[in-house]
């Protein structure tokens, strides 16, 4: 009943993101908005600041039902060998990716 209320009369609040936090172990996964990647192994902690800074943040349940693109498993492996001065390009061009498949799709 409260939420028909807040969406009849647009009082809806964007929500924030998650709070900042370690670096999940292998096996977790983390999202950026509608793109998911899976931990296929441990994440350095620099890696890990620059990846928090960039948007991405542990998912925060066991059991995710939300519907998103999936990076594919060596994405991860990619950002981690590549050097600091070129992470950028490099997450650009795996959400890149992600972008080509889906309008590939629809």
């Amino acid at each position: 009943m409260k939420d028909l209320v807040r969406r009849i009369f647009s009082i809806q609040k964007k929500r924030k993101a998650p709070p900042m936090g370690p670096a999940p172990s292998p096996g977790g996964a983390i999202i950026r908005g509608q793109v998911k990647m899976v931990v296929t192994q441990p994440i350095p902690d620099d890696l890990w600041q620059w990846m928090l800074l960039s948007g991405w943040r542990p998912v925060p349940v066991r059991i995710d039902r939300r519907k998103c693109q999936k990076l594919p498993d060596h994405a991860l492996r990619e950002l981690i060998e590549a050097d600091p001065l070129e992470r950028d390009s490099t997450h650009a061009r795996l959400l890149g990716m992600v972008r080509q498949r889906t309008t590939a799709t629809t």
